[in-house]
């Protein structure tokens, strides 16, 4: 079928039906079954009319679908990759509707905020296919990428602020799709850094903490899911940023922390430290707590210890924690970083003695 033709047909059916017949060409079109005809813009343009209602001709006041379409726009969506087996094809098509290729404007604007309200749903529904198309998403558009954090933040929003009733049902997303995990828990450090020079806004909200540190303690694995899309580059996991949390928490301070919190980045150190234990066997010498990481997490150590007047325990748990990541990284090969490495890093931190210990002990490699 010839595309001006097809656009005609779809044009006739109009919505809902046009959608599902999009749909339909486009799986046609990734899976080889049919000739894509003239081109991937083409294909592009069909998407943009039938499933976004974003034609490209159309004018700056173009609305698109009203309230309730957009809500069964959502169900077929939802209904549509529910049905499918075959994952690289789904991949595919996926990619087809909601990637950007580093665009800013109305479009990718629309397909992002759509994507967010599909990904809010299909959590609450623990839509697995849904959920690892967009682990699959977030991993090609880039973990930093401008659509990657407002799609986060939109779900932090809908999951942690406005609906702190459904946790629930976030913190059962883990098991649902241990890929989506991940790369939340990735992007989400990069979002709350505890900086030594931020406000109390660096600090992650505590239900969204609690989320993360069950999801953890629960499964020290799920830190690893990202690293079956990613063989043969370099592993893109949470440990680095769930490290510096762990390791900075106790100097941070933040005007609303609790003694609940604490024990929480507690619960959450432990887990990362299974985390570095399991990576033997999930993914062997796997470079995933890099030398960068490290030098990052000591200079910002350096710079809150010499800030901290009157918390010497406080300190101490820091460097303690640092100590305990470093001896389980070196151990299992987790990092590039021998023992004589790490303790010429090492110099402006106060005394401790398990980092002493392990200085001392460690042995080279």
């Amino acid at each position: 079928m010839k595309m001006p033709s097809l656009r005609d047909s779809l044009a006739y059916e109009g919505f809902p039906q046009a959608t599902r017949l999009a749909l339909e060409h486009v799986e046609a079109s990734c899976s080889g079954g049919e000739s894509v005809g003239g081109g991937g813009t083409n294909l592009g343009a069909l998407v943009e009319e039938f499933v976004h209602f974003r034609p490209p001709d159309a004018l700056p006041h173009h609305t698109g679908l009203n309230a309730l379409q957009e809500l069964q726009l959502l169900q077929i969506l939802s209904d549509y990759f529910g049905a499918k087996t075959n994952v690289g094809v789904t991949r595919q098509v996926f990619m087809v509707l909601f990637a950007t290729r580093g665009g800013a404007d109305r479009l990718t604007d629309h397909k992002v905020k759509l994507l967010g309200k599909l990904v809010s749903m299909c959590i609450a529904t623990q839509h697995e296919t849904v959920l690892d198309c967009t682990a699959y998403w977030i991993l090609q558009e880039g973990a930093a990428s401008p659509p990657v954090l407002t799609l986060l933040n939109s779900i932090i929003q809908d999951y942690c602020m406005l609906m702190p009733g459904t946790l629930d049902t976030l913190q059962k997303v883990d098991k649902t799709s241990p890929s989506f995990a991940c790369q939340f828990v990735t992007i989400v450090t990069g979002l709350y850094q505890l900086k030594p020079d931020a406000v109390s806004s660096s600090h992650p909200p505590p239900s969204l903490l609690e989320v993360i540190a069950e999801w953890v303690a629960r499964n020290p694995r799920i830190c690893l899911a990202s690293l079956k899309d990613t063989k043969g580059a370099a592993p893109v996991t949470p440990i680095p940023g769930l490290c510096h949390w762990c390791v900075k928490s106790p100097l941070v301070r933040n005007p609303e922390s609790t003694q609940e919190e604490a024990m929480t980045y507690s619960k959450l150190h432990l887990g990362v430290l299974q985390s570095l234990l399991a990576a033997q066997t999930v993914a062997p010498n796997a470079k995933l707590l890099p030398v960068s990481a490290v030098e990052e997490m000591v200079a910002d150590l350096q710079a809150l210890v010499q800030t901290s007047e009157g918390l010497g325990e406080a300190a101490q748990l820091a460097v303690e924690r640092l100590a305990q990541v470093m001896q389980v990284a070196m151990a299992t090969g987790s990092t590039q970083l021998n023992r004589k490495q790490v303790a010429g890093m090492y110099g402006q931190l106060p005394e401790n003695r398990l980092l002493s210990l392990i200085l001392s002990y460690g042995g080279d490699g």
